[in-house]
C-alpha cells in the first residue's frame, strides 16, 4: 500500500508535528527514526554522540516502490543575527520496505504499537550524499533541527536523478523544495520527522572535536579555530570569515626565552 502523497500547497498550509512548522515540503505521515535503541521523533532532543551513525528508518505501513530519504539541518548559523542557513546531512536513494513487520524498540517505549516496516537498501545503492552526524557548533542557535523527509522516487526520470545527484554536491544552502521540484518529486513526499541536537554552550566555547565540522557548513581544522562560512542562499545573506588564531609553538618559545633573559 502506497502512502498518500502530500501536495506542496497542502504541506505549506498545514502545521504538522512531524516536520517543523513552516518547512516545505512537509508531511503528516510518520517516518520512524531510530539511533540504536533511541527514538528520534517529533522534535525530541537527542544526544550528539548517539547520532553519529546513520539511523534505522521505518514506516507504519509497508510501502510499494522505491524511496529516497533526505536529512537537512535547518539551523546553520550565519554572520547575520537571526538568520540561518541549511545543510544537507544525508541523501540516500534506493530504499524499499521490508516484507515483514518488525518491532521497533526504543528507550521511550515501543513506537507505533511495535510493528513497523524497515526501509532497506537491498540494492546497496551508494548515497548521493553520505551521512554526516549532527554536530552543532557553539554559535547561535545552539539547538539545531534535523529534518527527515521520505520521497517516492519509483518513477523518477534520468533527468530527475541527475538533478538530485547534482544538488547533493552542494550541501550548504540546500533547499529541499527547490531540489525536489527540479527532480519532479515535490509532490511525492510520503513521510517525515525531525529531532533536535543542542550544543551545551556557552556560545563561542571550543567544545567540539577539533576535527572537520561540516555541521556549520565549514571546515574546522585541528590546529586553529578558523573556518569559512560559504555563501548562503534565499533570504540568508552571505557570511564572512571568522578567525580565532591559536598561539604557535614558535611564539611560545620566543616568550619563554624573553622571560628567562629578563629573570637573569
Amino acid at each position: 500500500m502506497r502512502f498518500q502523497t502530500v501536495s506542496i500547497l497542502t504541506a505549506a498550509s498545514l502545521a504538522s508535528a512531524l516536520t517543523p512548522q513552516g518547512f516545505v515540503p512537509g508531511s503528516q505521515s510518520q517516518l520512524f527514526v531510530q539511533y540504536g535503541n533511541q527514538a528520534a521523533l517529533n522534535g525530541a532532543v537527542a544526544l550528539r554522540d548517539s547520532t553519529q551513525v546513520q539511523p534505522t528508518l521505518a514506516t507504519s505501513q509497508r510501502l510499494q516502490g522505491t524511496y529516497a530519504v533526505l536529512m537537512v539541518d535547518l539551523d546553520i548559523p550565519t554572520d547575520t543575527p537571526g538568520q540561518t542557513n541549511t545543510l544537507l546531512h544525508w541523501l540516500q536513494t534506493g530504499l524499499t520496505s521490508s516484507t515483514q513487520a518488525t518491532t521497533f524498540n526504543t528507550t521511550g517505549g515501543t513506537s507505533n504499537g511495535g510493528q513497523v516496516f524497515l526501509l532497506q537498501n537491498r540494492g546497496n545503492a551508494a548515497p548521493l550524499a553520505e551521512y554526516i552526524g549532527p554536530n552543532p557548533p557553539a554559535r547561535e542557535p545552539l539547538s539545531h533541527r534535523y529534518t527527515f523527509i521520505l520521497v517516492d522516487h519509483s518513477t523518477i526520470t534520468q533527468q530527475g536523478l541527475n538533478a538530485l545527484s547534482a544538488a547533493a554536491q552542494t550541501r550548504i544552502g540546500f533547499n529541499a523544495l527547490d531540489v525536489l521540484t527540479q527532480a519532479g518529486l515535490a509532490s511525492r513526499v510520503v513521510a517525515g520527522n525531525f529531532f533536535n541536537v543542542t550544543n551545551p554552550g556557552p556560545v563561542g566555547a571550543d567544545n567540539g572535536s577539533g576535527q572537520a565540522n561540516p555541521t556549520d557548513g565549514s571546515q574546522q581544522p585541528s590546529d586553529s579555530n578558523t573556518f569559512t562560512q560559504p555563501a548562503a542562499s534565499g533570504n540568508v545573506q552571505a557570511a564572512g570569515i571568522v578567525t580565532v588564531p591559536r598561539v604557535g609553538v614558535a611564539s611560545l618559545c620566543v616568550g619563554l626565552v624573553s622571560a628567562l633573559l629578563w629573570a637573569l
